[in-house]
Order: structure tokens, then sequence, then C-alpha cells
């Protein structure tokens, strides 16, 4: 009768683990990997480059991206502290005071992969201006042989209060600003 009243007691409290075990109840994400096409890209892009970023052919700076394979998107610039030292060619944007850029990233059909980024965007001090988002659209291509990318960004503002995904909300003057880049991919080295 104990041995019977035990085991009952047991698979209950088995039975009752089962099925509110918080593994079965956590979210699951969202893949956006439909097909085998964008898995093995997406293996063969991840990953950590340093480019030289250009306008109208002009040497504007550095910057870092990185590709996770889960399509996460990161962006540091050598530019985001200000104009103070930066190349002459980014002296004359309105303000250089950002933040990293955050986003996501996916391969596209025709081989390349697109990225879109955010940051916030700081007024000088001296200004009575207000903060703004930023936005930056990628296209780009990957070279598997040279572990190179090239390609270009556009980065528009907006308001705070406005929604950056919204293609129809106007832009700061001048903008979009069109970039183009070259990089390669960041390896250890012994």
């Amino acid at each position: 009768m104990v041995i019977r009243k035990t085991f009952t007691i047991l698979m209950v409290c088995a039975l009752s683990t089962l099925s509110f075990s918080p593994s079965l109840v956590k979210a699951q994400p969202i893949k956006d990997l439909t097909d085998s096409k964008q898995i093995t890209c997406r293996r063969f892009v991840a990953g950590t480059y340093i480019l030289s970023t250009f306008l109208n052919g002009e040497f504007v700076g550095r910057r870092v991206i990185t590709l996770t394979l889960d399509g996460n998107f990161f962006s540091i610039d050598s530019n985001q502290g200000g104009s103070q030292g930066v190349p002459k060619a980014a002296q004359s944007f309105p303000n250089n005071r950002f933040t990293d850029g955050q986003g996501v990233w996916k391969c596209s059909q025709s081989g390349e992969f697109i990225a879109t980024a955010f940051n916030f965007n700081f007024p000088a001090p001296q200004s009575t201006g207000p903060v703004t988002t930023g936005r930056a659209d990628y296209r780009a291509t990957f070279n598997p042989v040279s572990q190179t990318v090239e390609g270009t960004f556009e980065i528009r503002t907006f308001n705070l209060s406005a929604n950056p995904l919204d293609n129809n909300v106007p832009v700061g003057e001048g903008e979009p600003f069109r970039f183009t880049f070259t990089g390669e991919r960041v390896t250890v080295r012994n």
C-alpha cells in the first residue's frame, strides 16, 4: 500500500513537472531562415568586418560592422565622437555625435546581404537642437575567396517621436547621405 501511494505521488509530480516545464513555455524566436540558401549564406557571411567609408569618392573614416549568425547587426564608426580630428570630408556633416548602431541583416535573393541599423544622434553641447534617430540601410556583396565586402549604405535622420521605419517621413537637409565602402573580415592572427 505504501509503495502504491509513493508511486502515485511520484507519477503525479513527474507529470506535473513535464506538463508545466518552463522550457515548454518559453517563447520561440521567429526565424527568417526560410530555405537552405539563407542558412548557407549566413554561415559564410557572418562575422566582423573593418570598413573604409567614402562619400563622393573621398575617404570619411572607418567603420566596424558585425553580422551575427542569428541576424543581428552592430556597427561603430570612427566619426561618432564629433568633428574634431576626423577626415576633412567628414567635417561637413551636420552632426557627428551619435551612438553605435544596432539592427538586423539577411541575405537577399540577388546574393547581397542587406541590413538596417538604428542609432541616436545628439546635438552639439552649445546647440538647442533635439536628439534624433538615425537609420542606416546597407547593401553589400561578400567575396568568400578574399574575405572582403563591398557596398553602400544610406543614412537618414528622423525626429525622435517619428517612426524611423516609415520611408515617407521627411528626412533632414541633404539626406539621405550615400556612402560607399570596402572592407575585410577581421580574423584572429597568430
